[in-house]
């Protein structure tokens, strides 16, 4: 997991760390959070949520990037929960944030499922906390 402010790198090292993968052979996912949280509540409408954990959960390596911009419904909430349970000592997911993880439950709205989604998340995970300049401000 990388956390950190807006700006800072967070998802160019995440995309290097999928690249490099796809490199040596395995299958990989970059989502934007908002483009997965939107799949997830369309899934709920045409009941394909299973089709959509079956493939995210078959990923060798899953990025998803920019956690913590959204405000979610209760029901995407759960599915995310699921789809981590499912990846939980499976395959490697890679999540860019730039919340702490005292901040997790007032974003995803549930502090019972983010209290057990955070067990799972951190067990066996590593925190990259990054800090510095926005790149963006530095590059003009």
């Amino acid at each position: 997991m990388f956390v950190g402010p807006t700006g800072v790198g967070k998802t160019g090292l995440a995309s290097g760390l999928l690249l490099k993968a796809l490199q040596n052979g395995h299958r990989g996912i970059f989502m934007r959070a908002q483009d997965l949280f939107d799949e997830m509540y369309a899934s709920l409408a045409d009941r394909s949520t299973r089709r959509l954990l079956n493939r995210l959960a078959k990923a060798d390596v899953l990025v998803i990037d920019e956690m913590g911009y959204l405000n979610l419904r209760p029901e995407q909430t759960n599915i995310f929960f699921k789809l981590m349970e499912e990846r939980y000592r499976q395959r490697p997911t890679i999540i860019t944030t730039n919340l702490d993880y005292a901040e997790w439950a007032n974003f995803l709205g549930n502090k019972t499922l983010v209290d057990a989604l955070l067990s799972r998340l951190r067990h066996q995970c590593h925190t990259v906390k990054i800090d510095g300049p926005s790149l963006r401000d530095t590059a003009a």
